[in-house]
């Protein structure tokens, strides 16, 4: 006697949602790991004494909008909210190759020329900082792009991070 499917329903819908799930969750092609990781050290080493990498957005919102700056004393946005606002003000998420480039022009610029007329951060936290010192001869154009990749990855896409991982 030949055995029937009795789920060929289940089956199909368990596929279909499979395949979707692996193209909802894979890492886009544009992200490359190792650059990824060189791009943290540059942070780590030449970034980090003013940024702080990442910290919860809704602590983040809590020190500058109740606290005024001094639950947490920050001297400069985190590495996550400017994750957050380049992806947002720089460009357009379509094609994220270019919109890689593009933040990477953007914070070349800004680096070496800063000007609060220029930030992309919201003003309610920016009116907490002084403008940065220029950076000029202090790191490369090609370790500030290689910064900016790190940084347009840290904070993840759609507020999950999937990058970074605390240590």
């Amino acid at each position: 006697m030949k055995r029937e499917n009795r789920f060929p329903f289940l089956l199909k819908f368990t596929s279909i949602i499979s395949f979707f799930a692996i193209c909802l969750f894979a890492l886009p092609e544009e992200f490359d790991r190792d650059r990824y990781v060189k791009g943290e050290k540059i942070f780590d080493s030449k970034c980090n004494s003013c940024h702080e990498k990442s910290m919860p957005i809704k602590i983040l919102m809590d020190n500058f909008i109740y606290e005024d700056n001094k639950l947490l004393n920050l001297k400069a946005p985190t590495g996550n909210e400017i994750s957050y606002r380049l992806k947002s003000q720089i460009g357009s998420r379509d094609d994220i190759e270019f919109q890689i480039e593009e933040t990477s022009d953007f914070v070349i610029d800004y680096l070496y020329n800063p000007d609060k007329a220029k930030t992309i951060c919201l003003p309610g936290v920016i009116r907490h900082f002084d403008t940065m010192p220029s950076m000029k001869g202090k790191i490369s154009e090609e370790e500030i792009s290689d910064v900016t990749f790190f940084l347009y990855f840290l904070e993840g896409f759609d507020g999950v991070n999937e990058y970074y991982k605390s240590k």
